[in-house]
């Protein structure tokens, strides 16, 4: 029944759009996770989406995540956003070398076994951290019913 429900959210993942890493803001979690669009991340559509991303990231398909692949797929949606910016060109370059800086250390401190690379299960644990950090009231569901934490609100 798992692998069942696990397959119908990534096939829905594929038509939703590309899954993101998870957010630190609830809204935008909620936006970027939720691919049935009922307003509600179940921990069954978040593993899905999850799953989906480590297997577009992980190029080789050898199911870790090298330096080159997590930093390449970030450097990515980097650039298309950039592109879409405004900013003068002098902005872009300082955005990018700060989130390219911050991305080098987000792969250190997900390859928490200091492998050279990102297993499946160091990347899921990140995920599930910020799933947990969002559901605020426990009830195995993100939505706008869980109150956002007071050092998260601006």
């Amino acid at each position: 029944m798992t692998k069942i429900l696990v397959a119908a959210a990534l096939a829905a993942s594929l038509f939703a759009g590309v899954a993101h890493a998870a957010s630190h803001d609830r809204d935008t979690f909620i936006k970027e996770q939720d691919q049935n669009g009922d307003g509600v991340v179940t921990k069954d559509e978040f593993a899905a989406t999850r799953a989906a991303e480590f297997a577009r990231i992980d190029a080789n398909k050898d199911g870790v995540l090298s330096r080159e692949e997590y930093i390449g797929e970030f450097k990515g949606r980097l650039e298309a956003r950039l592109a879409a910016s405004k900013d003068s060109a002098a902005d872009k370059a300082e955005e990018r070398a700060r989130q390219m800086r911050q991305a080098d250390v987000r792969f250190g401190v997900l390859d928490s076994d200091k492998s050279g690379g990102i297993t499946k299960a160091e990347f899921d644990y990140s995920g599930w951290r910020m799933f947990m950090h969002h559901d605020t009231n426990n009830d195995g569901v993100v939505s706008k019913a869980d109150p956002i934490k007071e050092d998260d609100k601006d």
